[in-house]
């Protein structure tokens, strides 16, 4: 059987008040946008690093993602594709990763790269078996004297980034 209770009126009045005394006080719980009574403030997004001459040089060369199975090797379709993963700074904050962070890729292996039923693993270790080789095109280029200047330049600047050098240079 259970047992009628009273209910006993609410006092509104002395709520707000407690409330309101809270909020200068700062002595309220933690919720959603504040830490012990402040505004906890956004942290700053990265500047993504992009260098459009990188994604250029992309054009007309190989596959180096080479995703066996589905690689076209069509060299008219190549474009760099950048990582998809947050260490690269992608896809964190819906942010592409940085220019430096990218492979060339064939039409048929970037969308796989992007969009393609493959466990995120298995792109992972792709991308990760193939950026090494794009490393080593770009000390390739950044030291060829047949290849534009602007690509050279570029190149360097993304092995730079990376931590890298080209080949012959001082470490």
């Amino acid at each position: 059987m259970h047992s009628l209770t009273k209910r006993q009126p609410v006092d509104r009045e002395a709520e707000k008040e407690a409330r309101r005394a809270a909020l200068v006080t700062g002595a309220r719980g933690l919720h959603r946008g504040t830490y012990a009574g402040g505004t906890v403030a956004a942290a700053p997004k990265p500047v993504p690093w992009r260098c459009p001459t990188l994604l250029e040089m992309a054009r007309d060369r190989p596959c180096l993602l080479l995703v066996p199975g589905i690689c076209n090797h069509r060299t008219d379709t190549t474009v760099a594709a950048h990582s998809n993963w947050a260490e690269h700074g992608g896809k964190a904050g819906a942010r592409k990763a940085d220019d430096c962070y990218t492979v060339w890729a064939c039409y048929a292996c970037h969308t796989w790269l992007d969009a393609g039923r493959a466990s995120a693993d298995r792109k992972r270790a792709a991308f990760l078996a193939a950026h090494p080789l794009q490393v080593f095109a770009w000390r390739q280029i950044a030291t060829d004297p047949t290849e534009p200047a602007r690509y050279r330049r570029a190149a360097l600047a993304a092995l730079e980034r990376l931590g890298a050098t080209a080949f012959g240079a001082a470490p």
